[in-house]
């Protein structure tokens, strides 16, 4: 059996209520079509050459009340592009083992080539997360283990290249890096796409680690949030 969750957690993306978006003037782009910030530096962009938004960052004591159906765009990158566990940013054991990716449930197993913007976890935060996660327990999940999981693209703001107004419709769109509209979009969560997908059953994830090891990490969990929070 699953050893209960520790309670209050708040997982490494998550966003908090001080952490409020900069708002930086958009202006058209010097040297070629796209949008750029008036006041930019080589920190608004990442190693794809996407515009991202600007998150306030704070020290944990001063990030205010936690927002669990929020993400912090920073945390969030930064977990993908390290394949950090999305709660407690625990790295790979092994860097060339498959991660683990826990999505909800859209009606069948993780697809090969399916995108998220849903970092990996450890087998001990899925633990945590099917608990605790409100989605993932109303609308059940998928989990698999991924051989590979290179950037794809962004999710963001897609400005339009004549206003510099964002373009109506979804407020997060899909953009595929390289690709017409990549350059008139403001990034705020990284895509990945999953290759090598193997589904898998967590209840034999968990049985293979054992509940002395299960409460050992959550335990482990549960001092580290008391430390840092």
């Amino acid at each position: 059996m699953l050893p209960p969750a520790p309670p209050g957690v708040v997982p490494y993306i998550a966003g908090y209520s001080e952490e409020a978006l900069l708002n930086p003037r958009i202006v058209q782009h010097a040297l070629f079509p796209g949008v750029a910030y008036a006041d930019e530096t080589p920190h608004d962009r990442d190693s794809f050459g996407m515009l991202w938004v600007r998150p306030t960052l704070l020290p944990k004591r001063r990030r205010g009340e936690p927002r669990l159906r929020e993400v912090h765009p920073y945390r969030q990158r930064r977990a993908m592009a390290n394949m950090l566990c999305q709660v407690c940013t625990r790295p790979p054991e092994d860097l060339d083992a498959p991660s683990l990716f826990l999505l909800r449930d859209t009606g069948g197993p993780v697809q090969e080539g399916e995108r998220t913007a849903s970092p990996p976890v450890c087998v001990p935060c899925a633990g945590i997360s099917i608990q605790l996660c409100h989605a993932l327990r109303r609308d059940h999940y998928a989990a698999a283990r991924v051989e590979h999981a290179p950037a794809w693209g962004v999710a963001g703001l897609v400005y339009d290249p004549d206003t510099l107004i964002p373009l109506p419709g979804k407020e997060l769109e899909r953009v595929e890096y390289g690709t017409e509209r990549a350059p008139w979009t403001v990034a705020a969560r990284t895509l990945v796409a999953l290759y090598g997908v193997t589904p898998v059953d967590l209840e034999e994830e968990f049985s293979r680690l054992g509940t002395d090891r299960l409460e050992e990490e959550f335990a482990r969990f549960r001092a580290a949030t008391r430390v840092n929070g």
